[in-house]
Formats: structure tokens, sequence, C-alpha cells
């Protein structure tokens, strides 16, 4: 019955080219020269980034648990350290030589939230608390209210409880899927469902697991209002034409990428379907 369907509130901004932490096969990964290339030169639709909190309640952009693999120091930990205190991160390998990079002391800071806010404070971002506590999420959140971001964010984790303190602590701030409600989203989709399962969400953000990209159900949550952006496994991103391609097949909104140079290229021959066509459509095919 049309009365039991619940539309989503979606996004209000453009989602199309994700920069998969401002595109980390261009520049260091979670820094502010990659995010400045995206926004100023690229101007992607949106950035994607990762939080953490230092030992005295700083918001830093960083990606991993472990520092092992960003800056050469495993089984250590953003919250060991005070802000003063964080190392300096790696120039990775496929970067060295690249001079712009090699030679911005900007690549190897560790930025916080608040700068990424000051320099871009109503650019689109996604914004991925990871597993963080209720203490980071509050303060991001709280950030997000100060910048008046509201409107040009998405945000969560994409486990449970963190997204849902995301959720109830700030219910004016998009979120998005946990894994585990994507997983029952497919279900219902499986047994024809899906239409009267309730969205709380703003967008579905999912890995490009084939098994999981089945016909039909990137169309089925448009008709919804939930826009669906694809990023790549393992590693974070989309980056091959293949893997573009797979995703516009798919019926992806969106694609997350860590080559958004070449990814907006391809877009301009390969547009990818918006939200608002799903109903469109349909209607189309029921006159056929």
């Amino acid at each position: 019955m049309t009365t039991s369907i619940q539309k989503s509130r979606g996004l209000r901004f453009k989602y199309r080219l994700m920069s998969h932490r401002g595109g980390s096969l261009e520049h260091v990964e979670n820094t502010l020269p990659g995010f400045r290339y995206s926004a100023k030169v690229l101007r992607v639709d949106l950035l994607e980034l990762d939080v953490y909190e230092t030992k005295d309640g700083e918001v830093v952009i960083f990606h991993d648990m472990d520092m092992g693999r960003l800056c050469g120091l495993p089984g250590k930990k953003i919250k060991d350290f005070d802000y003063d205190d964080l190392p300096k991160l790696l120039i990775p390998a496929h970067l060295q030589d690249d001079m712009e990079v090699a030679n911005d002391p900007a690549s190897t800071k560790i930025s916080l939230l608040t700068e990424l806010f000051d320099e871009f404070p109503q650019y689109p971002m996604q914004i991925d608390v990871k597993r963080g506590s209720k203490e980071l999420i509050t303060r991001v959140g709280t950030l997000i209210r100060l910048y008046g971001r509201q409107k040009q964010t998405v945000w969560g984790s994409f486990h449970d409880p963190h997204n849902e303190w995301c959720r109830t602590l700030f219910t004016d701030i998009p979120h998005f899927f946990t894994i585990k409600r994507l997983f029952a989203s497919l279900l219902m989709y499986a047994v024809g469902m899906l239409r009267v399962m309730e969205f709380h969400e703003h967008a579905l953000i999912m890995p490009n697991w084939k098994w999981i990209m089945w016909p039909g159900f990137a169309r089925a949550l448009n008709r919804r209002g939930v826009p669906v952006i694809v990023f790549g496994m393992p590693g974070g991103g989309v980056n091959t034409q293949e893997g573009w391609e797979a995703a516009r097949v798919f019926g992806a909104n969106g694609i997350c990428t860590d080559r958004p140079t070449a990814l907006k290229e391809w877009l301009e021959t390969h547009p990818l379907k918006k939200v608002s066509e799903a109903d469109v459509e349909d209607e189309k095919s029921k006159e056929i």
C-alpha cells in the first residue's frame, strides 16, 4: 500500500564523483593538498575523509586505526599522541617521484578537521567516524553544526552503535547506511518487500562486491529517494574503467575513487543515473 511507503530525505548536494581521501593515488591521502586539488582544480562533487581523535581531544583527518602504514609506527594509534606531538606522514612509493607532492610540507602533515572546514566551509563532504568513541562523534557533530554544514555533509560509521550515535545525537545531519542495514535492504529487496521498509538513512555508500550489485537494487532504492554511491574493495576507491562501468551498469548514482582526475574525464562520456530518473523509467516501462 502506498500509505506505508516512506521516502528517504536523500542528499541536498551532488555526489556523482566522490574523491576518496582526497584522491589517494594522486596525493598523500587525507591531506590538505589532496583536498585542495580535488576541490579547487577538479571541482569534484564530494570529498571523502576519515577522522580520529588525539589524546588531547583534537579531531584529525586520518584513516587507519594503526599508524604503521601511514607513519611507519606499527602498534601506535592516533589516540596515543597529543596533537602537537603527532608524527609526520610518509609519502607513499607511488608519489615519491612527484616533486610537487614531495616538496610540500603539508603533504606529510596530519591535519585538523577544523583546518579543512576553515578552508572549505561549505564544500560537500562525506565523513567516516570509523569505530570512534561517543566523545569523538559528539565533537565532530558539534563542529559540523558550528560551521553550519548540516546540508553539506553526510556522515556516519559502517558499524553500530557508532552510526546510531550519529543518527540519534545529531538528527539534523544526514547519515549513511551501516553494513547491517545494507544487508537488511538487500534481503527486503530479494523478497519483494523493499517498498515497505522504513529508511532513516540519507544515502547508501556500498562496496563494489559483485555478489551484492544486484540488477534493479539501486533503482529500487532510488525510487525511495535513496542515492547509491559505490566504493571499491579492497582499498576504498573504484579505480579502473572496468570498475566504473560495472558501477554505472549496476545503477550507481555516484562513484568513490582514488583517481578523481581520470574518473572526471570518464564521466563526461559515461553519465550515471540520477535518483530522479528511477520513477520516470518505471513509468515508461509500464507503457511498453
